[in-house]
C-alpha cells in the first residue's frame, strides 16, 4: 500500500493542465491561459507534503459523507450507528482520517484521465458495510475556450448504508497569487437550508427570495457574504441528469466556471477560515452535495446505497474563457 505522496498531472487540447495527488485524491492545481499567460485557479501548497498536516480539506475528495451530520449518528432500517466525532458532538466530512487524509491506489492514469480507489472496512468511522469507493477524473475540452472537469464517483459496499462524498477544491479565478474577492456568484437555487449555531440543519428547505441568501441573479462576492451554506437546487431527487448548480465569474471577467452536478444541492463556502499559509476569503468552494445531515431528514432529497444498488454521483467543474479585453 502506497504512504508517500505521488502526484498525477492530466493535460487537455486547450493546453490546460491539472494536478492530482493520491493523499486524499486532491486536486493540487488546474493551470490555464489568460491572455497568453499561465493562470493556476486552484489555491494548493507550494510544499507539496504539507498536504498531509492540512486542516482546511484542500482540493480534497471529502466524505464518505460530505458535510456535517448531527450527533454523529444515524439510523438505517431502525438500527442506529453512532459515527466518529470530529466537530464537537457531529461529524464533518467523514471524520478522523477519512477519505480527505488517507492514500488512494491508482487503477489506471492516461493524458486526460485518472481512475483512484480506496476500500473502507465495514464499520469505519461507524458507517456500516465495506466501502469501495472510486473517483474518476476525466479532463476534456470542447474547444480551446472551454476546458472540463467530470469528477465520477462510484460507490459500493455490501451492506445498506450513506455516502455522499464531493470535491473540495478552492477555486480563485483571479488566480492564486492575486485576492478572491470580486468574484461573481449566480446559483440555480431558489432554496437553502437554514443552520442552528452549530451549522447543522434546523429541517428547513426555505426560499432564498427577499433573504441575504438569494443568488439567482448574479451577485459580486466581498467580505460580507461569509458564506458556508447549502444551497437546494432541486428537492425531489433526480440523479440519472446533471443540473446546473453555480456559475463563478473572475473579478476581470475572463474567466467563467460553470458547476454542473446530478446531486440535489451545493455547498458554498467563501474561505473565511482559512489560516497560514493561506489568507482568509484565498479561494471559493463549490461543493456539490446531498444536503448536511439528510439521513437525519427524511424530506430531505437523499438515497441510500445497497449491495444492489450502487450510488453513481458527478460533478463537472467546466471553464470557459469569455474572451473579455
Amino acid at each position: 500500500m502506497t504512504t508517500s505522496i505521488v502526484q498525477y498531472t492530466l493535460s487537455n487540447e486547450a493546453n490546460d493542465t491539472i494536478s492530482i495527488i493520491n493523499y486524499g485524491a486532491r486536486l493540487t492545481s488546474w493551470i490555464t491561459h489568460v491572455d497568453n499567460k499561465k493562470r493556476n485557479i486552484i489555491l494548493g501548497y507550494s510544499n507539496i507534503n504539507d498536504y498531509l498536516n492540512d486542516t482546511f480539506y484542500l482540493g480534497a475528495v471529502a466524505g464518505p459523507y460530505a458535510n456535517r451530520l448531527s450527533n454523529a449518528r444515524i439510523n438505517i432500517d431502525e438500527k442506529a450507528y453512532v459515527l466518529n466525532k470530529n466537530e464537537g458532538v457531529n461529524q464533518l466530512h467523514g471524520g478522523q482520517k477519512a477519505l480527505s487524509d488517507l492514500f488512494w491506489q491508482l487503477d489506471y492514469h492516461q493524458k486526460n484521465a485518472l481512475s483512484l480507489s480506496i476500500t473502507l472496512p465495514d464499520g469505519y468511522n461507524g458507517y456500516p458495510g465495506k466501502t469501495i469507493f472510486n473517483v474518476l477524473y476525466t479532463f476534456t475540452t470542447n474547444s480551446k475556450n472551454q476546458s472540463n472537469l467530470d469528477i465520477k464517483f462510484t460507490i459500493t459496499s455490501n451492506k445498506k448504508t450513506i455516502a455522499g462524498p464531493t470535491a473540495h477544491p478552492y477555486f480563485n479565478l483571479n488566480g492564486i497569487t492575486n485576492s478572491a474577492q470580486g468574484h461573481t456568484l449566480k446559483l440555480a437555487a431558489a432554496h437553502y437550508t437554514p443552520v442552528d449555531t452549530n451549522a447543522i440543519p434546523t429541517g428547513l428547505i426555505a426560499p432564498v427570495a427577499n433573504t441575504t441568501f438569494d443568488y439567482t441573479n448574479a451577485r459580486v462576492l466581498n467580505k460580507t457574504d461569509k458564506l458556508d451554506h447549502n444551497f437546494v437546487t432541486e428537492q425531489v431527487l433526480n440523479l440519472q441528469t446533471n443540473k446546473q448548480h453555480a456559475t463563478l465569474t473572475s473579478a476581470d471577467e475572463k474567466v467563467m466556471l460553470s458547476v454542473l452536478s446530478n446531486y440535489p444541492a451545493i455547498q458554498v463556502y467563501t474561505g473565511q477560515h482559512l489560516k497560514s499559509p493561506f489568507n482568509q476569503f484565498d479561494g471559493i468552494c463549490l461543493e456539490p452535495q446531498f444536503c448536511p445531515d439528510s439521513p437525519n431528514n427524511p424530506h430531505f432529497p437523499f438515497s441510500y446505497l445497497t449491495p444492489q444498488v450502487p450510488l453513481q454521483t458527478h460533478i463537472s467543474y467546466c471553464l470557459t474563457k469569455t474572451n473579455k479585453k
